[in-house]
């Protein structure tokens, strides 16, 4: 064997031998972070959440709880004298159960400080932090206390985040697990169906009528969908801005003229739902759906009640109200579907 490939496999062996006992010393070597093995959320107040907020710097939603039905709404300081509570809309109860989850089941947290310097680069304190409030009620149904769980930076692998309470100074890495909701996007959030699939889930449309106008002729007309299937499976383009919807009330339209379209839907359970479509004010391809939920069973006058009046018969059984909006494209696609 020649000098030179006796020198290269002595080289070998000892890189070898070098890697080895790096590899063995990492391996040994004690993470010195404290670990705490506990829940974002205590499990004991799953059913006592009434309800959530979501803030970063692209602004705020709440998803509030009615006795399990989780809805949306976007929190803004705009305010209308006609307009009873801000526009809202159903969440998806499966990423509303899978959020839950997350936040109820037990992990490991690493606390790597006690407090948090002024100039820190960890983004739990320089306005691009994430915030998740949720409030707690008592067993009469009132509110009894906020918590508050703080989401700063990514850190530098990627792979966790660091955490702190609204209640402490300290700082935690939590795994990335949470990241998919660290997000205020309505669509993100909604059941995405112009009709909800949650409060429809029990019944089927039995028989339904519609009136909208025709500007080809400018007048009214009258019909009925003939295929409801296809009207069930239109898609919501998120929830307006508030000051559309507002508008609309503070210029008169919703009260005092008809809409463009109105759909109503008699279900199996003798249920009703009502869809006024308008034509937004501020973009011409998109309008706005408000779609009311009644009930004039009865037996279901003592479902929780979100949103009434009592302006009529039929409102004194409206139990819910949502706001979306929709493409003109989508508009289009329920004419098409109409005899």
């Amino acid at each position: 064997m020649s000098k030179k490939n006796k020198y290269l496999i002595i080289i070998t062996a000892i890189l070898t031998i070098l890697y080895i006992l790096s590899f063995t010393k990492s391996c040994s070597s004690k993470d010195r972070r404290e670990k705490i093995k506990t829940a974002l959320v205590n499990q004991k107040y799953w059913d006592s959440i009434n309800f959530i907020t979501l803030e970063d710097s692209a602004g705020m939603i709440e998803l509030n709880n009615y006795k399990g039905f989780w809805t949306l709404q976007r929190v803004s300081d705009y305010t209308s004298s006609q307009m009873q509570s801000l526009p809202s809309m159903p969440v998806s109860p499966e990423r509303m159960e899978n959020f839950l989850n997350e936040l109820t089941r037990v992990r490991n947290l690493y606390k790597i400080s006690d407090k948090i310097n002024k100039n820190s680069s960890l983004g739990l304190n320089n306005g691009t932090e994430f915030h998740i409030t949720y409030a707690i009620s008592d067993t009469e149904g009132d509110t009894e206390g906020f918590r508050q769980l703080i989401f700063g930076n990514q850190d530098f692998s990627l792979s966790s985040r660091y955490l702190m309470t609204g209640e402490s100074t300290q700082i935690y890495e939590i795994d990335d697990s949470m990241d998919i909701y660290l997000t205020t996007s309505i669509q993100s959030w909604a059941e995405p169906y112009l009709i909800s699939h949650i409060l429809t889930a029990n019944t089927e449309i039995q028989n339904n009528s519609l009136v909208y106008y025709d500007s080809n002729i400018e007048k009214r007309k009258s019909g009925k969908i003939s295929d409801t299937k296809k009207l069930m499976e239109q898609r919501h383009g998120g929830i307006p801005e508030i000051n559309e919807i507002a508008e609309l009330y503070d210029q008169g339209i919703i009260i005092t003229k008809a809409p463009e379209m109105t759909i109503r839907l008699e279900m199996g359970d003798k249920s009703l739902i009502v869809l006024n479509i308008n034509k937004s004010q501020k973009d011409e391809n998109t309008y706005l759906v408000e779609t009311k939920y009644f009930r004039d069973n009865p037996a279901s006058k003592n479902a929780v009640i979100i949103k009434s009046s009592s302006s009529s018969i039929e409102e004194d059984t409206l139990y819910y109200t949502s706001y979306s909006k929709i493409s003109s494209w989508t508009y289009n696609k329920i004419k098409e579907i109409t005899l």
